[in-house]
């Protein structure tokens, strides 16, 4: 294998490799069904990239012999498989045929911008419609601060992160992970950790719109912090054991208005979690999958050891496949659904519709609570528009000389149920009822994974509303 491999020696490989210089005639007159010889891997344009971490993603290696038609199918494969590292702007698998018998393969890349010192202004509230409509868009509900991100701290796709935030809600935190530490590539670690200190917090929910006490002082302090190992034995599977520690300490403002968020109306509540996830992903482009699929399990244990402050269980299951329907149309569905063991749930660990991941499009101003629930999501898509515009041939950054996008237009419908609401709400009208709308909406997909959402919805109800949001639905 050959890192950086000269542009001058580059095009003279491809020219004797082109079958108008080769005695076997046309590729296309070679039959899909023979066998074709793997001989050399050529990998340029990852400066930073580790080698290994490329050839991670390759189902196949140098002197391995395969049908054509099979050699075909895995450089597509593969092809997605290094874009969704997340690691490079620009993926492309070159097969240069030697002759009928064997295939070099030329992997070129462009890798992306990995350092983002950033400064930190966004809105404290679950999206912007909370912000806007219910918090009567109260600039005091902003976070700012400043973080620092490295998406490849050493070259292996490991990412660090840490962030200062002040404002409506104080927090620092720490993170870091690498996908690998061992040889055959199989095994990584993660760490993360956080403390943050609120004088405005959300309690209860009434009408299932969201309640907050405000103080002059610090009324909830919280700390986290939790060790990850992975396990990733194949290209697509990947299973996650989680081990972590909360603890949260709340002032008498929040034990008055809601003695239900924490249980037994106790001023700290601290648990250790161990959390169980596995996910079976095939989709093309995570960021904004139109082919593939994805399925994910996880459980997750409340309460372990002596920090069992409460014992609950929690189970969570996803499904999402995606469809090719030709003709620039694609259809996408997404299942959920939770449900939570515990009869007593306290307050600061709720779950349910308006809270992340979970929502149901129409339904942006309200937070359904429930200890059980289920939600279906889908869209037919449109592709209207995709491009690459030339921003600046002067540059000196290559990875911000081009912008790609493209425009999608869709029909959307979601419907959901949740189950019984948790104690403390009040007037909780949608438990225990399915719940829908239906809509047009418009995705802009660029940069560096970032999907703008704009979305006209019109729920079971009647309400309609106009929406935008910074993340695939699907």
């Amino acid at each position: 294998m050959i890192k950086g491999i000269g542009w001058c020696c580059l095009l003279w490989v491809c020219i004797l490799a082109n079958p108008a210089f080769s005695q076997t005639g046309n590729v296309a007159d070679i039959n899909p069904d023979s066998t074709v010889r793997v001989g050399k891997i050529y990998v340029t344009g990852n400066t930073k990239t580790k080698l290994e971490i490329v050839l991670r993603e390759l189902d196949f290696e140098e002197g391995e012999e395969l049908k054509l038609s099979d050699f075909a199918e895995k450089v597509t494969l593969d092809q997605q498989k290094l874009t969704n590292t997340r690691l490079f702007v620009f993926v492309e698998i070159v097969p240069l045929f030697m002759s009928e018998k064997e295939v070099d393969v030329l992997i070129r890349l462009q890798e992306r911008w990995y350092i983002f010192p950033l400064p930190i202004f966004k809105l404290a509230d679950r999206n912007f419609t909370e912000w806007w409509v219910n918090q009567n868009r109260d600039f005091s509900r902003v976070n700012y601060g400043a973080q620092l991100i490295h998406t490849n701290l050493t070259g292996r796709n490991d990412r660090f992160r840490v962030r200062a935030q002040f404002g409506f809600a104080k927090q620092f935190s720490l993170s870091y992970q690498i996908p690998y530490i061992n040889s055959e590539q199989t095994i990584g670690l993660g760490f993360s950790s956080s403390y943050t200190t609120n004088k405005t917090v959300g309690v209860n929910s009434i009408s299932h719109r969201a309640q907050f006490v405000e103080s002059d002082n610090v009324i909830r302090r919280a700390f986290s912090t939790n060790g990850t190992i992975t396990l990733r034995p194949s290209f697509y599977t990947r299973h996650s054991l989680n081990l972590g520690y909360v603890r949260s300490s709340v002032g008498d403002t929040i034990r008055d208005v809601n003695p239900e968020y924490h249980l037994r109306n106790e001023s700290v509540q601290e648990y250790i979690r161990l959390s169980y996830t596995f996910s079976l992903d095939k989709r093309d482009y995570i960021a904004y999958p139109l082919t593939g699929s994805l399925l994910t399990v996880q459980l997750s244990q409340f309460g372990l050891g002596s920090f069992n402050d409460f014992d609950m269980l929690t189970t969570r299951l996803t499904y999402s496949k995606f469809f090719d329907l030709k003709g620039k149309f694609y259809f996408a569905n997404r299942i959920d659904a939770y449900n939570n063991s515990a009869q007593n749930i306290p307050y600061f660990v709720r779950a349910g519709f308006g809270y992340r991941p979970d929502f149901i499009r129409g339904y942006e101003r309200f937070v359904i609570e429930s200890n059980q629930y289920i939600s279906n999501r889908s869209s037919l898509r449109f592709k209207v528009l995709e491009g690459v515009q030339e921003l600046n041939r002067r540059s000196l950054i290559n990875q911000f000389r081009t912008l790609p996008y493209a425009f999608y237009l869709k029909i959307f419908m979601d419907a959901g149920y949740a189950g019984n609401p948790i104690n403390s709400t009040q007037n909780n009208f949608f438990n225990n009822e399915w719940i829908g709308s239906i809509g047009l909406g418009l995705d802009i997909v660029t940069y560096y994974d970032f999907v703008f959402r704009l979305e006209y919805s019109i729920n079971r109800e009647g309400t309609k509303g106009l929406f935008f949001n910074f993340k695939s639905a699907l």
